[in-house]
């Protein structure tokens, strides 16, 4: 026969789970409302019924959270059964039969009908003529048909459980019943079942959402993705990118680090890449993330060691001087390639490479912080480089990638370690 866990609405049966407890029935409760309750059966044993339960006030209340507030539940009744009067008509094969309008307060109705009976619905349908109540029949018949429980098809049976709530009092109780789950060796007695089914969902919602890049600026933002559809533009989609401009969200990285604070305040389970520029003045702002718990759905990341960083001119109080910036003043900028990069008598400075500015100093980390000059001309200069492939692909392959294809592959792999 199986084991089963059963939902109730009062003393009402609404569905039943072979073998399973259907996750998205889990979201109505939460592990506060399990309960165990001892009993003795007619043969005076002693027996434990293990349950969730909570009022259908709150159940209702948590499904309107949810979305599934009672005029949403009317709408989404409207919009995926306006073609049912059509149906029945057709299930019953008698074109004499008149057919009462399929509206959300006629089938409310039947479902009122069928929770006063007291019966289940298989004793009902085989007492119900169709051609007495053709509704009534129809929404017996399709009890549990694909998209469809009670003859109301949806997107979400939640939206039929809010329905059938309102034919309920308050105080009546809403009770999943897994004992005969725990009997046949499905579940443990402690096993916390809303907990599990939860995580899993949000497991599976997480990995099908995107991943949310988040940086120190929106001109490093702007670099990623133009780069990224660039090189890779069958995965750009999989990344949404933070928004500065229409955010009005300041850009450093203490501002950075407070969204990454914020994001694991609020508990979000989205996956979060935060990127922070490989220089000081990121390494002294990630310190005040430290003595934090950093859930594994965000990632702390900066850029990646360059190479051609590490024999960099700089300019500092003795003139010009080539030393390794890598933790010090490595921007986007100097991952934007070599190309990019080059002076080409531009500037007014004898190096071939546009150079680094010495500005300020950090006493806790007892390091300089850089920055490369010329910013503005550097980025419009890329972009321009972005736009000319647009129109001529076969310069792809002219420009060095090396530094934007580290951080991209840095990008990618965040979340497989």
């Amino acid at each position: 026969m199986g084991s089963y866990a059963t939902l109730y609405f009062s003393n009402f049966e609404v569905e039943y789970f072979k073998s399973y407890v259907d996750p998205i029935i889990m979201t109505i409760f939460r592990e506060s409302d399990r309960r165990q309750l001892k009993w003795v059966d007619d043969d005076g044993e002693e027996r434990v019924s293990f349950q969730y339960c909570n009022s259908i006030r709150t159940i209702k209340l948590r499904l309107d959270v949810m979305g599934f507030n009672l005029a949403n539940t009317i709408n989404e009744f409207n919009k995926c059964n306006s073609d049912v009067s059509e149906y029945i008509s057709e299930e019953i094969e008698d074109e004499d039969i008149l057919v009462d309008d399929y509206t959300f307060e006629n089938w409310l109705k039947a479902m009122r009908y069928i929770v006063t009976s007291k019966q289940y619905y298989f004793e009902l349908k085989d007492k119900i003529k169709p051609q007495e109540n053709p509704l009534l029949y129809h929404v017996l018949f399709e009890h549990d048909e694909g998209n469809s429980l009670y003859g109301f098809k949806c997107s979400d049976v939640r939206f039929v459980f809010r329905a059938i709530l309102e034919l309920f009092d308050d105080e009546d109780k809403v009770i999943l019943d897994y004992s005969d789950l725990v009997d046949g060796g499905y579940f443990s007695e402690e096993e916390k079942i809303c907990e599990s089914s939860l995580q899993s969902m949000a497991n599976t919602y997480i990995k099908n959402e995107k991943i949310i890049l988040i940086s120190e600026g929106s001109s490093d933002i702007a670099v990623i993705k133009r780069t990224m559809d660039c090189l890779y533009p069958d995965i750009v989609d999989y990344y949404s990118f933070m928004d500065f401009d229409q955010s009005n969200a300041s850009g450093s990285a203490t501002s950075l680090v407070s969204y990454v604070k914020a994001f694991i305040g609020s508990g979000i389970r989205n996956r979060i890449i935060a990127l922070f520029d490989n220089d000081t003045a990121a390494e002294e702002a990630i310190l005040a993330l430290n003595k934090i718990n950093i859930p594994p759905n965000i990632k702390v990341l900066r850029y990646p060691y360059l190479e051609m960083a590490s024999n960099y001119p700089t300019i500092g109080p003795t003139g010009i001087e080539f030393t390794d910036i890598n933790g010090l003043a490595c921007s986007i900028e100097l991952y934007l390639g070599r190309d990019i990069l080059t002076n080409n008598d531009e500037y007014d400075y004898p190096t071939k490479y546009i150079p680094v500015q010495w500005k300020g100093y950090s006493q806790s980390l007892r390091k300089y912080q850089g920055e490369i000059l010329y910013k503005e001309q550097i980025l419009k200069k890329y972009f321009n480089l972005l736009d000319d492939i647009k129109r001529r692909p076969e310069l792809k392959e002219l420009h060095d990638w090396t530094g934007m294809k580290k951080i991209l592959d840095m990008i990618f792999n965040a979340f497989n370690h």
